[in-house]
Formats: C-alpha cells, structure tokens, sequence
C-alpha cells in the first residue's frame, strides 16, 4: 500500500487525545468522593427550578444524606411523560441543562425507552467511549517499546437517528461517529453508506463490511459495539469466503447480494479488480479456519474493541477462534441508554472504573431490608454484588437501573465494577433463581464438554409442563438432527446441575423437570437481530436473547427449531 501521510497525522492526533483522557480520569480518581459531592450539589442547585425539582424539594439538598432522605429511588415510570413532553420541546422538566440528543433502548430486553442526553453528558460519552479507547491502545503499546501504528479499522456500527421536534433519537453507541460523521473515512474502511444506513434499508450488512475491509491490507484495528456482532460477521466469512475472493478479484458485488440498486451503483464506482490481495486471501481461507484466520488475513491487526464481558463473555470466548489467544481486546466499558458510567483504564481488562463525572452512584445491596440506605462509593465492600441506583446529568434521579454489578477493587478512591446481571432476567421455576451469567457459565462449560462452538443460545422456562423445566435452544456451528436431542439433553443437565446445587435435589424431588435441548436453524439469531432493527431497533444496541422472556421471543425462535 502507498504511503499515506494523513493516517499518521490523524492516528497521532487520536492518541494524545485518548492519552490525555486517561490522566482526566487519574486526576478525578485522586479526588472521587468530593468530586461525586460537588456533582450531587451542582445538580441539585441547578435543576432546583425544574418541575420535578420543586416536586421533590431539590432545593432543600445540601449533602448526600440530605438527597438520600428527601429525593425517592424512581423508575422508568416516574419519567416517562416527563421525557415524551420533553421529546415534543418543552423545557425545563426534569433538567435545565441543554438537550439536544435523546437515546433509545433497543427493545431486545424490554419496551423501547426514550432518555433524554444532556450536553454535558454527550460530552464525557465523546472523550471516554472514543477518545478513551485509543488511550488504552497507546498504553498497551507502549508497553511494548511500540507506538501506536496508524489506525485503519474494520468498524462494525450502523449509526441510525430519528428527528422529533426536541432533537434527535439515536442509540448511546452512536452518538461519537455521528459527531464525528465528516471524519470517519479516515479511521474505518466501511463505506459512509453502511456506517451512516438509509432509514429501513435493507442490505446485507455482513457482506458490506467485509468485502470493502477484505481488499484493505493495513487493518489496523476491528471495532464493534457488541462482540456477537463481529463474531457472527466472521462467522459469515467462513461461510462465505469463496463468494467474497470471487467479487474482490474481479472488482463486483455479486448479484444475490442484498442492497438497493442506487447504494450498488454509488459502491461499484468505488471499487476495482484486486486480483493479488484475492490471491493473498484465497491462499489463507483455504488452509482452513483452525488456526485463527484474522492475523493471517490482516497482518498489521494489533487490537479489538467491544463489549464482551458479563453476559456476552461467551461469546468473546468464541470470537478468539478468529482473532487467536493474543490479540488484546479494549472491553468498551459499563454503559447503558441511561449513561456511560465506567470504563477501563487498559486493554484485556474486565474491571471498569466508575466515571465521577457523569452521574452520582449510589449501591443497594442485594436482599437489603426495605428502608435500607443505599451505600456510595466510599462504603462500598470489594467481592461484594449492589444493585445500582443512578443519577446521571440527564434528568433521572436516584433511577432503578436494574443492574447488578460487583465491586472488584479500587483504582484510588473509585471502584471498579463488573456488570453481573439484569435484575430483571433472572429464570426461576421452583425456586433454583439462575441469572443470566450464571447461565452463560453453564453453557459455556457444555460447550467444552461437547467440542462444540455456538453460534448463540436461549433459554426458556417452560411452565407450561408438570413440572415445569428447562429448554435449551442452541443454534450451532454443526449439523444437528432431533435424534442428537436426548444425548444432548443428558449431558446439558449434568452441566446444569453442577453449576446450580439447587438444581439435582430439584429435579430428584419431582419440583423440576427434566432439560430439554431443541436445535435451531443455521441463521436463526442473525435472523433475529434483523428483525429487530427491521422494527426500529439499532444493530449497535441489539443484545443475544439468552432467556426467552416474552410471548413474542417464544414464537420466533420456536418456529425456528430443526423438526
């Protein structure tokens, strides 16, 4: 590739910034428990005027115990109208700051939530969840006796936005390349059209990606908001290594692929013939995908980044049969539509350091008597699990976030947590209450028992049996027949049973049934993610459904089992 003076002036700029957060964060860290005070007050003093303000007395607060005895813990419901009102422009509300952005859930774990994203706030999400990523690669290189090579990406995100009349809708994960729109061609090799989609577009997007990142020699780096993304993006690159060879050496974009005609005509012109870099290509895929295919395709490819830890760290563990045992990965950080609240300070890290800056924390600890006051980060015990309560600088008070993380250390006076589980996603049929992580655990034990990767599984507690038990519905990387079903099942209730002590004596007694394993159709959970955001929902935003939930989650993934 030609020399390109433009990646190392960009790459130098990304790095000092990204550094420069990172001695931000030291600084803040020195100082947390006054700094989470003078956030609590400021907040208070400034917001006083609000609607909500003067409902709940903000201006009678001057400390934390004040607020924790004045203010009440909340939910989604006690914002709602508030936010809707706010959406159609009126002010002053809940916040008197200035609001321009508004972020949205998904929808995959629940009814879709409209958040309103102060300035401020939209601020410290731009330094630490873009900035901040890049710091944490300058400081594994430099580790190294290396600096930072220039960065060219594989990016993954699909940025999407709506209008209503006070701003614009987006996911949190957007909101740093759409601030950053005009820039982005210098840092990714996605095309603007698959980074920047038309609204309901309907292309594939695994294909785009990677045929445009396939040509590139020089990625750098692979990017991603969630790892089931990428690792089902190379998964489809397994699958269709042949198709993807075939279109870069002679310069097309196969037919069957997908993609409005006026998008194929704009992204033919941008593309020629590469017969060599195909020959490069076809040498390595045709070796086979036991050795870890990423470093042999993209040489120059030093880091990922991505969330993968909690529940998603499955599937982190799959995606290293791709990138191999070594290459560092940047766990983005413990983020919600509510706010970015922690980050970590270092590549492979699966502790994150809460951010002093952007919302006030307080911890409930687990079983606490009704009544109990929630603790703040100075009170907080390490090893210990809190659900999370969460003042950010948007307008939600003391909110019921309905995480539960786990205080792992101290990076001076600020925790470092783990996201542990939902609340709300904890499966429970007689009593055994198995959450998602644990879930996770389980089924990665079964799949090392079993030799054999998945490509994604969901549980379902069917009640509607005497005893109710337990479905695994697995979609793996194997061809499955319903004969395989009973082996299968044996062995998962072994593995379940050894991962919950709750679990044999239940089944024993007759109060649990015994597990059932269904397989689903290759493509089922793509499928799913499709139409998810086929339904409005951002790709960026889209989490795995490992516990069925709901009516409409049955249905789909039901249909979809192998008879």
């Amino acid at each position: 590739m030609s020399f390109r003076p433009h990646r190392y002036v960009f790459t130098a700029f990304g790095a000092m910034l990204g550094v420069c957060e990172h001695i931000k964060l030291h600084l803040y860290s020195l100082q947390a428990n006054a700094m989470q005070a003078r956030v609590l007050r400021r907040l208070m003093r400034d917001n006083a005027s609000t609607e909500y303000g003067k409902k709940n007395s903000f201006k009678t607060v001057k400390t934390v115990a004040d607020y924790q005895t004045t203010v009440p813990l909340s939910t989604y419901a006690d914002y709602e109208d508030y936010v809707h009102r706010m959406a159609n422009g009126e002010k002053g509300l809940i916040t008197n700051r200035f609001v321009r952005r508004f972020t949205e859930s998904s929808g995959s774990t629940g009814r879709s939530k409209l958040v309103p994203m102060s300035g401020h706030a939209e601020w410290n999400c731009q330094c630490f969840s873009f900035s901040a990523p890049v710091g944490c690669a300058v400081k594994y290189f430099a580790k190294q006796h290396r600096i930072l090579p220039p960065q060219r990406g594989l990016l993954t995100a699909e940025v999407s936005r709506r209008k209503v009349k006070g701003g614009t809708v987006s996911c949190l994960s957007s909101i740093p390349l759409l601030n950053l729109k005009p820039l982005v061609p210098f840092f990714t090799s996605s095309p603007t059209e698959v980074l920047f989609p038309e609204d309901n577009v309907d292309m594939d997007m695994h294909y785009v990606k990677l045929r445009f990142a396939l040509q590139d020699a020089d990625i750098s780096y692979l990017g991603t908001i969630f790892i089931t993304t990428l690792e089902s993006m190379f998964f489809y690159m397994e699958e269709n290594w042949e198709l993807l060879c075939k279109d870069i050496e002679q310069g097309t974009i196969d037919e069957s692929i997908r993609m409005p005609a006026h998008i194929r005509k704009k992204l033919v012109r941008r593309i020629k013939p590469r017969p060599a870099r195909a020959a490069e290509l076809r040498k390595e895929f045709e070796k086979g995908f036991e050795e870890p295919i990423i470093p042999r395709i993209w040489k120059k490819c030093g880091w990922l980044y991505g969330m993968g830890t909690g529940a998603l760290s499955h599937y982190a563990k799959k995606l290293r049969r791709y990138i191999g045992e070594y290459m560092p990965i940047h766990y983005l950080g413990y983020a919600a539509t509510e706010a970015l609240m922690a980050v970590p300070v270092e590549l492979d890290s699966f502790e994150y350091v809460l951010l002093p800056h952007n919302a006030f924390f307080e911890f409930l600890p687990l079983d606490a008597p009704a009544g109990t006051r929630p603790l703040t980060i100075s009170e907080v015990e390490v090893g210990k699990e809190y659900e999370l309560i969460l003042t950010n600088l948007s307008g939600f008070y003391r909110y019921r976030i309905e995480d539960v993380v786990k205080v792992t250390g101290f990076y001076n006076q600020l925790p470092k947590v783990t996201f542990c589980y939902r609340l709300n996603q904890i499966a429970n049929i007689s009593g055994e209450k198995v959450n998602q992580m644990a879930f996770d655990e389980i089924v990665g034990n079964f799949s090392e028992k079993m030799d054999e990767l998945f490509v994604g599984y969901s549980i379902y507690a069917d009640r509607s049996t005497s005893p109710g038990h337990y479905v695994l519905l697995l979609e793996s990387t194997k061809d499955h027949t319903p004969a395989d079903e009973a082996e299968y099942a044996r062995i998962f209730e072994e593995t379940f049973c050894a991962g919950n002590v709750s679990v044999g004596p239940l089944i024993k007694s007759g109060a649990l049934g015994h597990c059932e394993v269904r397989f689903l159709q290759k493509g089922t959970n793509d499928a799913y993610r499709e139409l998810l955001r086929a339904n409005g929902a951002n790709l960026n935003q889209i989490k795995p459904i490992k516990v069925i939930t709901t009516d409409v989650q049955r249905e789909f993934f039901f249909n979809r089992v192998i008879q």
